[in-house]
């Protein structure tokens, strides 16, 4: 986080001088950019999200408290994302789900339908035997296809055994409990912004990060499941989270 683009944020909290917004938003200009193009359709639809998520900046800074003792980029980065999931949907768009997560969900859907017609419960790599893909893939659209529903940064993982009931485990990890840094505020608490972190880490690491926060699985079952030693998946973890950290940082 730059301390300068901060202190124009408390000055112009403090004094109110309009002449502030302007250089505000300049500075923040690079994050604005950073959603809009990871929200964007195509290349196309990046200007006009851009003049989406200044509008949204502007709005959120007149509602800045400073009393709150929050980051504002933290808080204005679920502003910004939430104004262009808005725009999208006044101008009937989805948030961004590649079609053929979308097609592969709707199959994952339909297969759930017919097992609970036949009182069976699916675990993901039932899921994925059935559907001839990989287990990452399943945990993939699950994540994309029930963005709302899955995952929240803040709640515990379910279980991946009990996948239909949709029982949570209290003990389980969070992902952002892993990557989170002094405080819960230093993090950008939104879903896209940790999911396109996500989708930075080599494959493999990739792969660790869904069975382990997503499909709910062990260090032990994600071991013997990929062939390796369970201190090695530690190390993959531990890795995977020091670079989403570090990549979640860098935005701020």
């Amino acid at each position: 986080m730059s301390s300068s683009k901060h202190d124009l944020v408390v000055e112009y909290c403090t004094t109110q001088n309009p002449e502030l917004r302007e250089q505000i938003l300049l500075s923040y200009k690079p994050l604005i950019l950073y959603i809009a193009k990871k929200l964007a359709y195509n290349p196309d639809d990046t200007q006009d999200l851009i003049q989406v998520g200044s509008i949204a900046l502007l709005k959120a800074l007149d509602r800045f408290d400073l009393s709150k003792e929050v980051d504002f980029a933290s808080f204005v980065t679920p502003n910004i994302i939430g104004e262009i999931k808005h725009y999208f949907r006044d101008n009937n768009h989805l948030v961004k789900v590649p079609r053929k997560l979308q097609e592969l969900y709707s199959k994952v859907k339909t297969e759930i339908r017919v097992a609970q017609k036949e009182g069976l419960s699916l675990r993901i790599e039932d899921l994925a035997q059935r559907l001839d893909v990989d287990e990452e893939r399943i945990l993939e659209c699950m994540e994309a296809g029930q963005s709302t529903r899955v995952l929240s940064l803040d709640s515990p993982t379910y279980k991946t055994h009990d996948f239909m009931r949709r029982t949570h485990s209290h003990a389980g990890s969070t992902l952002i409990n892993s990557v989170k840094t002094e405080t819960k505020e230093d993090l950008l608490l939104n879903k896209e912004m940790l999911k396109q972190a996500i989708k930075k880490l080599p494959p493999r690491d990739r792969r660790v990060v869904y069975l382990r926060f997503y499909g709910g699985l062990s260090q032990a079952e994600i071991a013997a499941r990929l062939e390796l030693s369970q201190m090695h998946i530690s190390r993959i973890i531990l890795r995977a989270v020091q670079l989403l950290r570090k990549h979640l940082q860098e935005v701020i």
